[in-house]
């Protein structure tokens, strides 16, 4: 028995459904996926001859936040980050819905941390959509397609001649939940009764860092992200600092995406510190699974802000970013004036704070 499946069946490593946490349907999708992963694994279990303890599934927001006395300030989501963080290390797997045009930078964060500790990683697609780059088709951004494990693709839905009845156009949505949950369930029970791996990312750097800094920018994918990290780059080598550039959607057409990101992956670790740009109505989702990802590895990491707003909630939720990535970043800066110096602090200091 593997030591994951060990830890579940003793109720300390349960499954962990990330979920959209910002508006309700995110809430309502990703308490209907954590039924399905319930009915998956209590089947599974059952065959295997297992009456498990509970939880067997944690649920952000519910299991976190509501396990948290309500507090002001950073502190209260400080310590959401690190009861989410606990489960995340000791889970049986890892459920990662994705959907909209922006996937959520939380969930992309909690993808690339799994893939930095080996934990398995379900992916669910319910897009009815692919990216398509030079005639090629993606089904996920790269960096995001390296770090799954397994990718359930179940966005289908008809878009044509759809009766035009309120109540007939709302089964239809309804029927496409439950096959979805169906799908999630038979995955996740497949999992417990026949465990399977794939060859994991690599997470040995390729030569000895040497005050070297990697730009994950977007990885060039739109014209001011390689412009600022030019400029970025110009700043940093003028300290003396060899700098590297994320540079995956660059070489297209000539590299593909997955080979390009292979590499952007590689840089990354090899690399003493992670510059991360976090502009954007939220961050770039590969960008954020990367941050998670070095996170893991216990790589340092400076996220890039220069927006003025923060994601206000409430007094406890007074954020500049995705309280994922603000509370696993060495540091956040304001202004591309201030990396280097930033730089040089946190390799010296060797400090993690969101200051």
């Amino acid at each position: 028995m593997s030591e994951r499946l060990q830890r579940l069946i003793n109720g300390k490593g349960p499954v962990y459904v990330a979920t959209y946490l910002f508006e309700h349907t995110g809430r309502y999708f990703g308490a209907r996926l954590e039924r399905a992963c319930r009915t998956g694994l209590l089947e599974g279990l059952k065959q295997l001859g297992f009456s498990p303890k509970e939880p067997i599934t944690f649920l952000p927001y519910r299991d976190s936040n509501g396990a948290i006395e309500l507090s002001l300030g950073e502190s209260f989501t400080k310590e959401i980050f690190r009861k989410d963080i606990e489960r995340l290390e000791n889970a049986f797997a890892l459920i990662a819905p994705l959907y909209h045009t922006q996937f959520d930078a939380g969930i992309c964060f909690e993808i690339g941390f799994a893939a930095g500790r080996g934990l398995p990683t379900i992916v669910l697609l319910t897009n009815n959509y692919q990216y398509r780059y030079f005639e090629r088709l993606y089904r996920l951004p790269p960096l995001l397609e390296l770090m799954a494990n397994q990718v359930l693709e179940e966005g289908e839905f008809p878009f044509t001649e759809l009766a035009s009845q309120p109540a007939v156009y709302l089964d239809l949505i309804e029927t496409a939940l439950q096959r979805i949950e169906k799908s999630l369930g038979n995955t996740i029970g497949k999992r417990i009764l026949h465990p399977s791996e794939k060859p994991w990312l690599s997470t040995t750097p390729a030569t000895s860092p040497n005050r070297r800094v990697f730009l994950e920018f977007g990885g060039g994918e739109f014209e001011f992200q390689q412009i600022l990290a030019a400029e970025v780059r110009k700043l940093l080598e003028k300290d003396g600092w060899q700098v590297l550039l994320a540079k995956r959607y660059e070489l297209l057409p000539e590299v593909d995406l997955l080979e390009g990101a292979k590499k952007d992956l590689q840089d990354a670790i090899s690399s003493d510190v992670v510059v991360v740009l976090g502009d954007g109505s939220d961050v770039n989702p590969e960008s954020a699974a990367l941050q998670g990802y070095l996170y893991a590895l216990g790589r340092k990491i400076v996220l890039y802000y220069s927006g003025k707003g923060y994601m206000h909630g409430s007094d406890e939720y007074n954020m500049p970013r995705n309280l994922m990535l603000q509370h696993s970043a060495s540091r956040i800066v304001a202004t591309s004036a201030d990396i280097a110096s930033v730089i040089g602090e946190v390799i010296c200091n060797g400090h993690n704070s969101s200051t």
